[in-house]
């Protein structure tokens, strides 16, 4: 339902308009663009140990619960095959897990971000350049990668706000632009734009202010699960359609919210497994390979020399 819409809707179309809002995967996904490209920006800012390691981190970071989300849902999903599984292993076939289409956008996000932190430090004009030129792609084309990498732009310039440009007011405007604009606008590429600068606007204002909704314990256990859950979120709703929740008789509504509620605590229980058995080992693994990679190697002959040392 949109602006345009809103006369003949109907009141289910009304209902799902407010659970859209308060529930807005969409918006979401913006969000985690938007503070993927502030994150791998500060990550990058004083150091660089290199493309090889860097790729490195990214890899061990994200391809594991990749894996490991794969075969679950794989092993839910009665007529996946092999080939499924290992493409969305590796994030190229989305069609066993319909969400992997972010990731993608990810990936190619991580590089874009690692080649503007380079031009920021090295040469600042071609920073300047490469921002001009990410924001004039976006513009010319709305596909889904050069459209959204307008968000890892943006997040590489929170941290450039003036603080007075970073208050209550401008994160309100932000929320109420990222939650609305779908409503407002409609699908298209405006919406989009103002959904980037509402998610632009929350993670400027987040990022530099304690508010509660991000610094309880509860958030930062989500936080840590946030990743295994995206992916996984899908494997709960499997799993509460294996359990035959269908088959309670309940109406509409009251079915909508026990299969909410049930899939949710499902895949987070599901979600903070993979957290702790495989994505924090995959992270330390990859540290430890990155720092493998960074350690000189020693020749014999400088070897004997300390050794005469």
């Amino acid at each position: 339902m949109t602006i345009k819409t809103a006369p003949d809707a109907t009141l289910q179309d009304v209902v799902f308009r407010f659970l859209h809002i308060g529930f807005h995967a969409d918006a979401a996904v913006i969000v985690f663009f938007v503070l993927s490209g502030l994150v791998l920006s500060r990550s990058l800012r004083n150091k660089d140990a290199g493309i090889v390691s860097y790729i490195l981190r990214r890899a061990f970071r994200l391809v594991p619960v990749a894996v490991a989300s794969a075969l679950i849902i794989g092993y839910l999903t009665p007529a996946s095959t092999w080939s499924q599984i290992i493409g969305a292993s590796i994030f190229y076939d989305i069609s066993l897990n319909g969400v992997l289409w972010t990731l993608q956008i990810e990936v190619w996000g991580s590089l874009w971000v690692y080649a503007a932190a380079t031009a920021r430090r090295t040469h600042p004009a071609l920073f300047v350049a490469l921002l001009v030129a990410t924001f004039a792609v976006s513009y010319l084309d709305h596909r889904p990668i050069p459209l959204f990498m307008s968000a890892f732009a943006l997040g590489a310039l929170v941290d450039d706000l003036p603080t007075v440009a970073v208050n209550r007011v401008t994160a309100s405007v932000g929320l109420l632009a990222l939650m609305t604009a779908d409503f407002i606008l409609g699908p298209g590429f405006a919406m989009r734009c103002w959904q980037m600068l509402g998610a632009f606007c929350i993670v400027a204002y987040v990022s530099r202010h304690s508010v509660w909704l991000t610094a309880n314990s509860f958030a930062h256990f989500l936080g840590r699960i946030s990743y295994p859950f995206y992916l996984l979120h899908l494997a709960g709703a499997l799993i509460i359609v294996k359990l035959g929740v269908r088959s309670l008789g309940l109406d509409p509504y009251s079915l909508f919210v026990v299969y909410g509620v049930a899939s949710i605590t499902i895949a987070m229980f599901v979600a903070w497994l993979i957290h702790t058995a495989v994505e924090v080992p995959g992270m330390t693994a990859g540290e430890t390979a990155r720092g493998l990679l960074a350690t000189p190697s020693i020749s014999p002959t400088s070897a004997e020399g300390e050794a005469d040392a």
